[in-house]
């Protein structure tokens, strides 16, 4: 037997800045998503006493810190082939080709993702929420979904 527990709230959004490196030579222009994240975990049992996996209470302000922690921020791919990300004094410097950008540090988050995708940022988002959940009870398996607009999204799982 096994339960699989659904968080969806309004409150697990972040809305950033980033561009998408889409081949060698070509990239999306800098923009910006109203992202919402949905999680799914998959629970081995119930609480034989209490009737419920755990209390959704202990992984709601996980979520919700991952979101708040993207907000209002630029994106920046620091394991990209293509894409050059330099820290320097309180600028972030961000060449791509021809096109350079400079960002305050303050409002600039450099990932440890190849790419600004919706699959990139599931899949960074899955793996520090599973980090995280390593006391929540019962807990087997994780999903994580990002949709990037309305009806565009992507799941993963680990």
């Amino acid at each position: 037997m096994s339960f699989v527990i659904h968080l969806q709230k309004e409150n697990f959004k972040f809305s950033c800045s980033h561009f998408t490196v889409l081949t060698p030579s070509h990239a999306e222009c800098l923009h910006g998503h109203n992202y919402q994240m949905r999680v799914s975990i998959k629970v081995s049992d119930l609480d034989p006493n209490l009737g419920f996996a755990f209390d959704f209470n202990l992984v709601k302000p996980m979520i919700k810190a991952l979101c708040d922690g993207l907000d209002e921020k630029i994106l920046l791919p620091k394991n990209s082939p293509y894409v050059t990300v330099e820290s320097k004094g309180s600028q972030i410097n961000v060449q791509f080709g021809e096109k350079k950008y400079s960002f305050p540090k303050s409002d600039s988050i450099i990932l440890p993702i190849s790419n600004v995708t919706s699959e990139e940022l599931a899949r960074w988002m899955g793996l520090e929420l599973k980090k995280k959940m390593k006391d929540v009870p019962r807990f087997l398996k994780l999903r994580v979904s990002i949709e990037e607009t309305r009806g565009q999204s992507v799941s993963f799982t680990i």
